[in-house]
């Protein structure tokens, strides 16, 4: 319990008429001064007794009408007071949205007499992320508004907000969409598993008991035949959020493309209760870490972490060429007059490949990848999903993730696609897309790799139109 001006004004009437008495030298002010205070004392017991009653009876209630819902939807939810008995003090209860929502506070205002009183309110939800209400604040005063009770009662109802998703997204090769699920795999290896995988000719110190007869008769010479073994394929997820993977539309970022592919991969690998794991990048380097594992909370929680981040604010490169590599930097060299003071000069900077090495060990993403390689062992799919702006640093990326000896799959959202229609010519951006393409095949040339592109389909429609029309009037 808590007193108000009131009181305190009421507490000061007492020391005046308690003072007046002792100048005057009188007793009635005095009187009087006792008889206030005893006044506020019974009104103090009466406050506190009747407060502790209402309270008991009484029922507080906060709902939404969903629990879950895409960000800047707006939920509609409703505050409700209910009492079993009468309510004596002026009775008001409060609530607010939580952190991350947009909307107002809102009273419902029980008075003596009434027994239930509602209010309806809405919150914005402008962000992604799981947001939790307090429990509303149960606000008495007395009638007089000497006293007040603050305290808070009733449930706390939670949401989940989910980022907008784009909408026609595309997956695929050169503009090709790919047929099959791409978070499906095989296991990868052969042995003495269930699935026939392979039939190959005999060699000494196999297992005779795997000759296949039927082969061998119609061969006519020994043959073994493989099985597809049946293990479960620890994934990791490498997943790029730095400032490069913001540019696009709101809603249409390359982040929101590849947050849906991240997303989809994380129920591939808890549907066929594959180990998991998570490393996420920002420009400053690792923002998250998941170590593999198959236990349904790391499933939420990387699924939480994934809804939840987003780009950070380093500056953004629009950069393809942000390291030199050596074999570029050393004919760059050769290039260089001899004999001339600035080529003799500048001649041991590109020859020195040590500056290239130094240069991309300091790239956010590939050092998250060695610090993945050096957590990790055994045979690891890895998913790679980031850009093309960073195409030296990605090409040595997958290198480290090629040492586990397992499947590389890289998902590239290409800068072309997510620039303003406006400011770029479609026949200049066919060009673009032709260069990122020969990239992405360069990628997927490596052993174990495979790279597709996650972008847009309307604009990817529009600019490989253009791409026809060309090679179709140069004909």
């Amino acid at each position: 319990m808590r007193v108000t001006r009131r009181y305190w004004v009421t507490v000061g009437l007492v020391g005046a008429l308690a003072l007046w008495a002792v100048i005057l030298d009188r007793p009635l002010p005095l009187i009087g001064a006792a008889g206030l205070t005893t006044w506020l004392l019974i009104r103090q017991y009466h406050f506190v007794r009747t407060a502790r009653g209402t309270i008991s009876g009484i029922t507080v209630t906060q709902q939404l009408d969903r629990t879950r819902v895409t960000a800047d939807e707006t939920t509609l939810g409703t505050l409700r007071v209910q009492t079993a008995g009468q309510v004596t003090p002026r009775l008001r209860v409060g609530t607010e949205p939580p952190t991350g929502g947009s909307g107002d506070r809102v009273f419902c205002q029980l008075v003596p007499n009434d027994q239930t009183a509602q209010e309806t309110f809405e919150v914005t939800w402008p962000v992604a992320g799981a947001f939790e209400f307090s429990k509303p604040t149960l606000m008495m005063t007395d009638e007089l508004g000497l006293f007040k009770q603050t305290t808070t009662m009733g449930n706390a109802p939670s949401i989940t907000v989910e980022p907008r998703t784009p909408r026609d997204i595309h997956i695929g090769e050169g503009g090709d969409r790919i047929a099959s699920g791409f978070g499906e795999h095989n296991a990868g290896q052969t042995g003495g598993g269930l699935s026939p995988a392979e039939v190959r000719k005999y060699v000494p110190g196999d297992n005779i008991r795997r000759i296949d007869w039927k082969a061998t008769a119609r061969l006519d010479e020994p043959h073994i035949r493989e099985f597809e073994a049946e293990t479960d394929l620890e994934t990791t997820l490498l997943v790029d959020h730095r400032a490069a993977m913001g540019s696009g539309r709101e809603g249409e970022t390359k982040f929101d493309f590849a947050r849906q592919v991240a997303l989809a991969m994380v129920e591939s690998a808890q549907r066929l209760a594959d180990p998991l794991g998570c490393y996420t990048v920002g420009d400053g380097g690792l923002t998250n870490t998941f170590d593999p594992s198959t236990d349904n909370d790391q499933y939420r929680t990387i699924t939480q972490c994934l809804r939840t981040i987003q780009p950070t604010d380093g500056q953004a490169t629009q950069s393809h060429n942000d390291v030199v590599e050596p074999a570029a930097a050393r004919r760059t060299a050769a290039q260089l007059p001899r004999g001339d003071p600035f080529g003799d000069r500048l001649r041991p900077f590109f020859e020195d490949s040590s500056t290239y090495v130094q240069r991309v060990a300091d790239q956010p993403l590939f050092a998250a990848a060695k610090t993945m390689s050096a957590h990790l062992s055994g045979t690891i799919r890895t998913i790679i999903v980031t850009d093309d702006t960073h195409r030296t640093e990605l090409r040595e990326t997958v290198k480290v993730a090629r040492r586990h000896s397992g499947q590389v799959v890289v998902f590239l959202t290409p800068s072309v696609l997510y620039e303003e229609a406006e400011l770029i010519a479609v026949e200049e951006a066919y060009r673009r897309y032709t260069e990122f393409e020969e990239f992405r095949r360069e990628l997927a040339a490596l052993g174990n790799v495979n790279a597709f592109e996650v972008g847009p389909r309307d604009r990817l429609t529009r600019v490989l139109a253009t791409g026809k029309r060309q090679q179709r009037a140069q004909q």
